[in-house]
């Protein structure tokens, strides 16, 4: 990343640098999928928004070493001097008299008190180490935000705190408006505090502060993050005085910065945090910031029996499907991979540099991989899309970049034929272009139907059988609250605009909700006879999601797989479980020795097969996979194995989520070029040579 170092203001990089962007492989809103979010932006330090709070020349901060410090001809705006006629924020007047509404409790304990306030002005009580804060309006390569954030300001323009309506004097306050503007992630704002790193702070093992406002995350930093991916916690909106305990061991990396750090209270820098949505207007107090000693951390408790696995019963009726359809999916689409992280990423256009090339076919064909499906977000090669959609006057018809578009595409096409691999173009859109807004928009509808009509042209006259063309992977795959009545009339309008051109290659659908099996059992088969259904599944969610660091299962670890009794213990704890961790999750893992086993996924994924059966149409599986890179190795082994006998046994075909990255069914080079299958999954995936 070529990030820019802040030179206007010497605070900590760390402290500046705010990111919505994801982490390297999935969704965070997304309770089914690994996909990785977008990557990280790269001009984020480049923070020269004259909301920034001032810093006195002579405070002593902790500053990276390539960060120059404030040139003495710098001028640097006070916060409330840039106010504008169109700020979206209202600060409530400075009130003299205030009756407590509640009373927080002073702190007092054999922790350090790093700020309660009361001196009523920007530093805390570490001595010459000062509060800031920050907004989005970068001016960088991804975009310029057009967020705000304001507090209460003094006599010489510097943010003071306020008064509080808590029973103490003093509280931080932040007035913030949250506002996309041009930026290409979410909007944010953020705040914080540099601390004295001459402190021990081993002796430490959490965080204590009060609270009242808009949802946040709190932020330790530490000097071992290099790439600005903080370890945090996400807390939730309170509109009364609230007490935030995080223990240390339960904080998690944000997860977009690809590299996982471990957590060491000894190099401590900043505590800061953040608000981060869009079109949002609120504010947050805090008071008495305080660090707990480890004598004063909650310890954990016996919450869990260790009980037999609960194996379920499983009734498996007639499985034989005529259609030839079905023949061709075993052919052509079972023990299958994805290449991924690559260009189904948001705003990833192909230009003509191959991050993965005919090396990597070969390497794959050479260790029995039948079948490569492509995620690739093709509307992004449509250059007057958003023209088309917004349906002006002069654009009444789509451009393209097919030089790029089919430059990837063809050469995919001719190494995987070269390789004897099925070839499957996957339309994937990390962006979320189609949303509940736009499925219901005729121009998005028939934008995509002219895109696949224009992919479809090229490849009408194309004699391999096995090429196949996926609609669209996952709709609204942000949110999942597209309806499958919308969706499904869309995709066959989609498919309609196929045939006009290509009526020889075979088409894959899969429904709304992530490729839903509920879904898709719940409806009709689509009004063409040469498609194949898709599903996804990556169940039991919290072994396969475990470690990561995009879901709320970041901190959810050890999990193994299949449930072993002499393995399991008393404290979720063990398991990574926090009080923060969403009820489902906690359930499935207080449930884990009944889920955690094979035929459980198989009893999810049969109402599928049973639906096939009906309709006499092929269904296939083609994302699946475990999160490895810390998930105990034969536990992955076991669950593919597992996962490789339930399609033996339905007959379902199979296509792995991930060639590389967290997902990997190959080892590989700094995440990219793969090099050698990793040991095992030869036997496990079934693959022969």
């Amino acid at each position: 990343m070529n990030f820019k170092t802040k030179t206007s203001l010497t605070l900590s990089a760390a402290a500046l640098l705010v990111l919505s962007a994801c982490g390297s492989d999935s969704s965070s809103s997304k309770p089914n999928a690994p996909e990785e979010l977008p990557p990280v932006p790269a001009d984020s330090t480049n923070v020269t928004d004259s909301t920034q709070t001032p810093v006195p020349a002579d405070t002593a901060t902790t500053t990276p070493a390539d960060t120059a410090s404030t040139p003495a001809d710098t001028a640097v705006t006070p916060v409330d001097s840039v106010a504008e006629p169109t700020s979206k924020i209202v600060m409530p007047p400075e009130a003299t008299d205030i009756v407590a509404a509640v009373t927080i409790p002073k702190e007092e304990g054999k922790g350090l008190l790093i700020d309660d306030f009361e001196d009523g002005d920007n530093m805390s009580l570490q001595g010459e180490f000062y509060w800031y804060d920050y907004n989005d309006n970068n001016g960088g390569a991804d975009g310029d935000g057009a967020s705000e954030i304001k507090s209460p300001v003094g006599a010489d323009g510097f943010p003071v705190a306020r008064k509080s309506d808590n029973g103490t004097n003093y509280a931080w306050a932040v007035y913030y408006a949250l506002d996309k503007g041009e930026y290409k992630y979410d909007p944010y704002v953020g705040w914080g505090v540099t601390l004295d790193t001459e402190v021990d702070y081993t002796k430490y093992g959490g965080l204590t502060y009060w609270y009242k406002g808009g949802a946040h995350t709190v932020r330790v930093e530490t000097s071992d993050v290099t790439n600005y991916d903080v370890h945090m916690m996400t807390m939730k909106a309170a509109r009364t005085w609230t007490k935030a305990v995080i223990r240390f061991k339960d904080l998690a990396q944000e997860g977009w910065g690809g590299v996982e750090v471990d957590f060491d209270p000894a190099h401590i820098t900043n505590i800061s945090f953040q608000a981060k949505g869009n079109k949002k207007v609120d504010s947050l107090l805090i008071d008495n910031v305080y660090l707990q000693d480890t004598s004063e951390v909650e310890k954990d408790t016996a919450d869990m029996e260790i009980k037999d696995p609960v194996i379920p019963e499983v009734t498996i009726g007639n499985i034989a499907i005529t259609n030839p359809l079905q023949a061709k999916a075993m052919k052509y689409l079972n023990k299958g991979i994805n290449i991924t992280n690559w260009l189904e990423e948001d705003g990833t256009v192909f230009k003509g540099e191959f991050k993965f090339d005919e090396d990597d076919i070969k390497l794959m064909a050479e260790n029995g991989v039948k079948s490569l499906r492509l995620p690739i977000d093709l509307d992004l090669y449509a250059t007057n899309r958003d023209a088309f959609v917004a349906d002006t006057a002069d654009t009444t018809t789509l451009s393209y970049d097919d030089k790029n578009l089919f430059e990837v595409l063809d050469a995919f096409e001719e190494w995987t034929a070269k390789y004897g691999m099925s070839f499957v173009i996957d339309y994937h859109e990390y962006d979320n272009g189609y949303n509940t807004k736009t499925a219901i928009n005729a121009k998005y509808t028939k934008m995509m139907a002219e895109v696949w009509k224009h992919v479809a042209a090229h490849y009408a006259e194309n004699a391999r059988e096995d090429i196949f063309f996926e609609l669209l992977n996952e709709p609204d795959m942000k949110n999942g609250k597209v309806s499958t009545t919308n969706w499904r009339k869309a995709a066959q309008e989609i498919i309609d605009s196929i045939r006009t051109v290509d009526k020889k290659h075979s088409i894959i659908f899969g429904d709304v909700e992530w490729y839903s099996i509920k879904k898709l059992a719940a409806g009709k088969p689509l009004n063409d006879d040469n498609v194949i259904y898709a599903i996804h599944t990556y169940e039991p969610f919290v072994f396969t999601h475990q470690y990561a660091n995009w879901t709320d299962l970041k901190k959810v670890k050890n999990l193994m797989f299949p449930y072993d009794k002499e393995r399991w213990s008393e404290y979720s704890a063990d398991f990574g479980v926090t009080k923060e961790l969403p009820k489902w999750y906690k359930d499935d893992i207080f449930n884990y020795y009944k889920v955690g086993n094979k035929e459980y996924i198989l009893n999810l994924i049969l109402p599928a097969k049973e639906w096939a059966v009906e309709n006499n149409v092929p269904v296939i599986i083609n994302e699946f996979g475990a999160y490895n890179l810390k998930t105990d190795k034969q536990s992955v082994l076991n669950y593919m194995t597992a996962m490789r006998e339930i399609s033996d046994t339905l007959e379902i075909p199979l296509t792995h989520w991930g060639y590389t990255g967290g997902f990997a069914l190959f080892e590989s080079t700094n995440g990219v070029k793969g090099t050698k299958l990793i040991e095992g999954m030869d036997e496990a995936f079934g693959l022969g040579k």
